[in-house]
Parts: structure tokens; C-alpha cells; sequence
């Protein structure tokens, strides 16, 4: 997502491309030549973002970089997440991550389509090993395994299906690629203006959480 980027955009010191049509930040990292794009949400999006991408040229890795729902009780809001498997709900293909080495990938993460705040829905998938819940990283992944090119995914928590902080309202008040949806925004906000202070302490969260991924990849792309 667009707020998303910004913390890996402030992390890696990436700098706004003026003339290429699929990633809007580049840079170096090390010795890592870095592109930075905005998948959108959802794991269609993020196979088309990651055909466009692995279209520019040869590609040594890829991450996937930003939030995730928190399911463990092991996995708080601001904990940090690197997963070792990845799969697409409810019962599509699974992948094993290939992260950087000296990084130890452990856990599993569920790739959804949507908002699951359904115990339900929710608790199954813990009991089926998948800790966290994000909407891209399947997507992503499907297109790496096809072309050969080693993937991993770096997600902090910024929230908690048990801690009914964000619903499907709140969830409609974000664009595809994830930017506020201004009209959604003020009319959510007038229906009850003390909602704000909630959003205003979700939105504390996924910056916390998004700048832990960033720097835990930066970190791993430095040390190699």
C-alpha cells in the first residue's frame, strides 16, 4: 500500500524514479541495486505488480514489505514477522520463502483476499499453523516460484482480529492501493467524530509496524 512504501522509501533512502513506469523509488542499499512499487491490495494486484516488475529485467530478489494481522499469541502488534511458509486461503498453493542468509524464516502466513474480523474464520487459520494474515504475499510469491527468482516477505503486526480495532468499515475507508479514501473517510468520521482517535492510534500502529519491516529487510540487504 501507498503508506506502506513511504516507510520503505524512508528506510532504504529511496529516491522518486521520474521516468520508470513500474517502480516509483530506486536506489542502492550496500551493493543491492533496489526498485520499490506499490502492489495494491489483494493477491491479484500483487501478481500483476510482480509480472510488471520481474518484466524490467534479470532480478536477484524480492520482498514483500509492510503490515500484517497478528493471529499467534506470539505475534503482538509490533512484532515482527518473516515467515518461512506462505499460502493463499483458504486452501490454495503453498510456497516456502527464501530469505537472505543469515535470516531464519519461521511461521506461516496466510494470504486473504479480504478483511477476515469472523472468529470463525480467523481461529481456524491459526489452528492450521498460519500466525498472521496479510492480502499480497501469495500473489507475490506464485509469480517468483514460476520464474525462478527467490522470494521473502518482512511483516510487522499493526493489528489484531481479537482486538477489534479494525472492521469491515474500517477496512472500506482505504482505496485499492491502499491511500484513504477521502469521501469514505468523512462520512465514517461524521457518522461518530470520536472514531478518530481510534483511527489516529491504527494509523500509529501501522507506521510502527511498517518501519520494523522496512529496517529488519534494509538490515538483511546490508548484511549481505
Amino acid at each position: 500500500m501507498k503508506p506502506e512504501l513511504k516507510g520503505i522509501v524512508k528506510a532504504m533512502a529511496l529516491q522518486p524514479t521520474s521516468d520508470d513506469d513500474v517502480f516509483s523509488h530506486a536506489g542502492r542499499v550496500g551493493q543491492w541495486s533496489v526498485g520499490a512499487l506499490v502492489t495494491g491490495m489483494g493477491p491479484a494486484l500483487a501478481k500483476e505488480a510482480t509480472k510488471r516488475a520481474l518484466g524490467t529485467g534479470p532480478t536477484d530478489h524480492v520482498m514483500v514489505i509492510g503490515i500484517a494481522g497478528g493471529l499467534s499469541p506470539d505475534l503482538p502488534v509490533g512484532a515482527l514477522q518473516v515467515p518461512r511458509r506462505v499460502a493463499l486461503y483458504p486452501d490454495g498453493p503453498e510456497f516456502d520463502s527464501h530469505p537472505l542468509p543469515g535470516r531464519t524464516a519461521s511461521g506461516g502466513l496466510m494470504t486473504t483476499e479480504g478483511l477476515f474480523d469472523d472468529d470463525t474464520i480467523w481461529r481456524p487459520i491459526l489452528e492450521r499453523g498460519f500466525g498472521a494474515v496479510d492480502m499480497e504475499a501469495a500473489g507475490v510469491a506464485e509469480v517468483c516460484e514460476e520464474a525462478g527468482v527467490p522470494w521473502s516477505v518482512y511483516r510487522g503486526i499493526s493489528d489484531r482480529p481479537d482486538e477489534h480495532i479494525v472492521d469491515q468499515a474500517v477496512f472500506g475507508l482505504s482505496k485499492p492501493d491502499g491511500s484513504a479514501d477521502p469521501v469514505a473517510l468523512a462520512k465514517y468520521l461524521a457518522r461518530d467524530p470520536r472514531r478518530a482517535k481510534a483511527l489516529a492510534h491504527l494509523n500509529t500502529c501501522m507506521q510502527m509496524a511498517v518501519q520494523l519491516a522496512a529496517e529488519a529487510a534494509r538490515d538483511d540487504l546490508l548484511a549481505n
